[in-house]
């Protein structure tokens, strides 16, 4: 299967690990690839809500500059990774003239859509988007199978375990009703002589069951799905877990650097209010303590938990930051230290300062389920630690 007959598909979902660089790269040639075959391209973002729409249009336009697009799209509020990841991908969008499309909703809808059913909210105020057609037995098995490991991955051995069958049906129609909202928003670009493309986590697009299985019920059958995955995790891939597996190169780096502070959002004033100060951490260090409102880091002002884990995660260990507080009414700046982490011996392999995590299906499903609880309760706080 080469790039032209790609190009001939209506929809090509591009697979991610949102928090990988070299799954970013890949998505960023793939567009490339099929834009080259097919000028009538449009990009649908897992990343956003509708509500986030008038910002990319205005960015396309060339209105906006970076720092207002991430604001007035409410990056923050509504995507938990860093921008810097996904900006060449929007970079280029706006240097083809290739129109974005928020796929998502927010996290307050998508939570009524799956508390009290798609069908009953009025059509206008779900963005049209039908009921989801169910899950198939084996999506509903993979489903239930990263609840159980997600629980696990919080509560440690027994935690989670038993869950009823209304959690698990609530899980699943939460998985259904996320794959719809991406389907018909990307069902929408092909309406409209699109091919289109859209950048979604990985196990919205594997072995044809998220996204695929909502497209068909809307009547979009020509649709084809792109994983990256490492050497190791393409060999041991199950049949039909997507149309086409890229091996990528994975990023051979130590785990960014850590403030060592839990905040969240002042609802009276702008900054992040400092919620805890981990032990031996450069927070400490640098005499941060909890009430202390956090204004700026290296000269930006942070208004959302998220923002400043981002600029944290781009400090190069060895070097300092700045960081200005108000402490009792009074402003002053701070100058925080990050120390050099040394790798441990298998930090190549992923065993080292940054933990290992394979791409695998059950394991982004559990990635972006703890994202959306987060989201549901607002992203409050963030620890950084």
């Amino acid at each position: 299967m080469g790039w032209p007959t790609l190009a001939r598909r209506q929809v090509v979902l591009l697979g991610e690990q949102h928090d990988r660089p070299s799954h970013h790269r890949f998505q960023l040639a793939s567009l490339a690839a099929l834009h080259a075959h097919q000028p009538d391209l449009a990009i649908g973002l897992e990343m956003l809500p509708r509500e986030s729409q008038p910002a990319l249009d205005a960015w396309i336009a060339g209105d906006l500059d970076e720092a207002d697009l991430l604001e007035q799209s409410q990056w923050y509020r509504y995507w938990g990774f860093d921008p810097e990841l996904y900006l060449p991908l929007l970079r280029f969008a706006r240097d083809q003239a290739l129109p974005l499309k928020a796929l998502n909703v927010t996290p307050e809808l998508r939570r009524r859509l799956v508390e009290d059913g798609v069908s009953t909210l009025p059509p206008a105020m779900r963005h049209g988007i039908p009921e989801p057609v169910p899950a198939t037995p084996p999506y509903r098995a993979r489903l239930e199978a990263s609840l159980e490991e997600h629980a696990l991955e919080l509560g440690g051995e027994g935690f989670g375990q038993g869950f009823d069958d209304d959690m698990i049906d609530g899980f699943v129609y939460a998985q259904q009703v996320w794959d719809m909202a991406m389907a018909h928003g990307l069902a929408s670009l092909v309406e409209d002589g699109y091919l289109a493309v859209g950048l979604v986590g990985m196990g919205h697009a594997s072995h044809g069951e998220g996204i695929d299985a909502q497209l068909e019920s809307l009547g979009i059958t020509a649709v084809a799905s792109l994983l990256p995955l490492s050497a190791d995790d393409a060999s041991e891939a199950e049949a039909g877990l997507a149309d086409a597996v890229f091996v990528v190169r994975e990023d051979k780096q130590s785990e960014g650097p850590r403030l060592g502070v839990g905040v969240e959002a002042s609802e009276d004033e702008p900054g992040l209010m400092v919620t805890e100060v981990a032990p031996d951490s450069p927070a400490h260090a640098v005499g941060l303590r909890v009430g202390d409102l956090i204004l700026s880091f290296a000269g930006r002002g942070v208004a959302h938990p998220y923002e400043l884990k981002a600029l944290v995660s781009r400090i190069l260990p060895g070097t300092q930051a700045s960081i200005t507080v108000t402490r009792d009414h009074q402003r002053q700046t701070l100058t925080v230290r990050f120390p050099i982490v040394t790798p441990g011996p298998d930090a190549e392999r992923g065993d080292g300062t940054r933990p290992h995590q394979r791409p695998a299906v059950q394991q982004e499903q559990q990635q972006e389920q703890q994202q959306e609880q987060e989201q549901e309760k607002g992203q409050e706080h963030e620890p950084q630690e």
